[in-house]
């Protein structure tokens, strides 16, 4: 058996394709310092970097070799070093290395709280930033285990730094997340809206007016094909209705101009959530490469 690679890269050796000017750059942030019930998330980035080399580089949907755009995967942030708030600085900090210099970000969690610093740098970068958020949960709470910094808390955070949210995939929440989402008038798309409104994409599409950042938490995706992570709930999205909002985000307006995915908590035997988690990563490039960097 070989033994793993102590800073896998995404895709492997079929990531060197000789480009000298990647589009795309892979930020780990194994944190894990506020999970509930099922642990692991820490354990979710070098995962999915071990499984992505067994990712076919031909993308099956948009017939085109994405790789090519140009990924590159930093070594994963030291986080152990610092408490919650210095490690959410670091985190800020890395995703505003690679927006200076031009990449898109691709931020793989750990738990949720990551997107909260990396949304923070996205808008210093994008003033009309909107964020999508794919999830079982609202995420609204003010504090959760005495912290406000809580993955329960991400999206909270999100709407202090004053950036508009849209949220796909609900069905699980507190009596108090669901009256401030009434005192907001939000209308996150729960799951029983999804089913009910044939038109609800177009509905999202509708909210947004700025580029987007999406931030996938895998529990937003149905167990049956996504069970390895730390809350699942039942009936959540089909890989085909998130890869269709995704595919629609990517061709909208601005655009993505960044994402993460967050809460993948490797399971034995549950590999194939895993490599779910490698290819909606590689799918998600492939839209935002064809839509913004491929050749004309």
């Amino acid at each position: 058996m070989h033994a793993p690679a102590v800073n896998p890269q995404f895709l492997g050796d079929e990531a060197n394709v000789g480009v000298s000017s990647p589009r795309f750059a892979l930020i780990s942030a194994p944190m894990a310092r506020t999970v509930s019930w099922g642990g692991g998330t820490e354990a979710g980035p070098v995962a999915i970097l071990e499984a992505s080399p067994a990712l076919e580089i031909f993308d099956d949907e948009l017939l085109q070799e994405t790789v090519r755009a140009g990924i590159v995967t930093r070594p994963p942030l030291p986080l152990e070093d610092y408490d919650l708030e210095g490690a959410c600085d670091q985190i800020k900090k890395a995703v505003a290395r690679e927006l200076a210099d031009g990449l898109f970000p691709v931020l793989l969690g750990g738990e949720h709280t990551v997107s909260g610093p990396a949304v923070a740098a996205m808008r210093d970068k994008y003033p009309d930033l909107h964020v999508v958020q794919v999830d079982a949960h609202l995420d609204l709470r003010d504090r959760y285990d005495d912290t406000p910094l809580s993955h329960a808390c991400v999206m909270r955070r999100v709407n202090d730094l004053g950036v508009p949210f849209s949220q796909v995939g609900i069905r699980s929440f507190s009596a108090e997340e669901w009256q401030l989402v009434r005192e907001n008038n939000w209308r996150p798309f729960t799951m029983p809206r999804i089913h009910e409104q044939s038109d609800w994409l177009e509905q999202l599409l509708g909210e947004i007016r700025g580029p987007v950042y999406l931030t996938i938490d895998v529990d937003g995706l149905d167990p049956a094909i996504m069970p390895a992570t730390g809350t699942p709930e039942p009936d959540g999205l089909s890989w085909r209705q998130l890869t269709a909002m995704i595919r629609a985000l990517a061709g909208h307006e601005q655009g993505l101009v960044g994402m993460d995915l967050v809460e993948l908590a490797p399971r034995p035997g549950l590999e194939h959530a895993t490599f779910t988690a490698a290819k909606l990563i590689y799918r998600t490039l492939g839209y935002v490469y064809s839509r913004r960097m491929r050749p004309v």
